[in-house]
């Protein structure tokens, strides 16, 4: 009995290990001399993990972006201000970053969550 058990535990860790290889690699984007690519990406937080945030460009929303997501954002280049707010709520957007895009150029936006006494807000840097 205890070899059997044994024997099922091993096969088990052996089936969910990988061994630090990557199963299913994300192409990398690229961005056309027309268009400038932005990439979201937020990591896995424990903290907040369950909070969705909006984000918009030049006041017009992208998605909602969840724990341990990214979005690739492809538009003409041009100057665009990208805002964030917690889980789609229609109050003023108070965290901006503000970006002057090129063409043939991708872009990466980092996105963490800050927490306050009362509120979260996104971070992007």
């Amino acid at each position: 009995m205890k070899k059997t058990l044994v024997a099922c535990l091993i096969i088990f860790g052996c089936s969910t290990c990988s061994f630090g290889q990557d199963q299913n690699p994300l192409p990398l984007p690229s961005s056309s001399p027309d268009s400038a690519t932005v990439v979201f990406y937020r990591g896995s937080q424990l903290w907040r993990a369950l909070v969705n945030f909006t984000i918009r460009a030049n006041g017009v929303e992208l998605c909602r972006l969840s724990n341990n997501r990214y979005l690739v954002y492809r538009t003409v280049p041009q100057k665009c201000t990208f805002t964030s707010v917690a889980g789609g709520l229609n109050i003023p957007d108070k965290e901006k970053l503000q970006i002057d895009l090129e063409g043939g150029k991708v872009y990466y936006v980092q996105c963490d969550i800050k927490s306050g006494l009362f509120t979260d807000r996104m971070e992007m840097t």
